[in-house]
């Protein structure tokens, strides 16, 4: 009797054991390989298009840390550090006055394309981008002459 007891402690054991072995053996096995090369950007950060990223990292000083693009060509920077970007995000008068907040110029709204052109300090862009309301900021296109 007391072998038949041993023995079935023994499945019951080896059956929790293999409960909880088996899913963390494949989620380690599905998770993505570790390449080596790991985007090191925070969340806020992926938002905001490389051009703008660069002159981020320009402006700040610390550009040798970090892959920046040669020229950020379509990127306008005034002689105040604003750069005139395109904020991909649904127009809401919160956001607008988050916006000005930043110390940001407003320049125009579209809600039909969910877009807010405006003036940003470059040293603002990533608090802004960590909106959850904010889907890309991107360079904008200068308003035709």
């Amino acid at each position: 009797m007391r072998t038949v007891r041993s023995a079935g402690f023994a499945l019951v054991c080896a059956m929790a054991a293999a409960v909880i072995v088996v899913p963390a053996a494949r989620a380690q096995r599905n998770a993505p390989s570790d390449t080596g090369v790991r985007d090191a950007r925070t969340v806020a950060q992926r938002k905001i298009n490389g051009e703008v990223l660069s002159a981020i990292y320009r402006r700040r000083g610390d550009a040798r840390e970090h892959t920046v693009a040669a020229q950020p060509f379509n990127v306008r920077v005034d002689r105040h550090g604003r750069a005139l970007v395109d904020v991909r995000a649904q127009v809401r008068p919160d956001l607008e006055k988050k916006m000005k907040a930043l110390g940001g110029i407003v320049v125009s709204r579209s809600t039909t394309y969910d877009s807010i052109v405006g003036w940003m300090p470059l040293q603002t862009l990533e608090r802004l981008a960590t909106d959850p309301g904010v889907r890309a900021i991107e360079p904008a296109q200068p308003p035709p002459q």
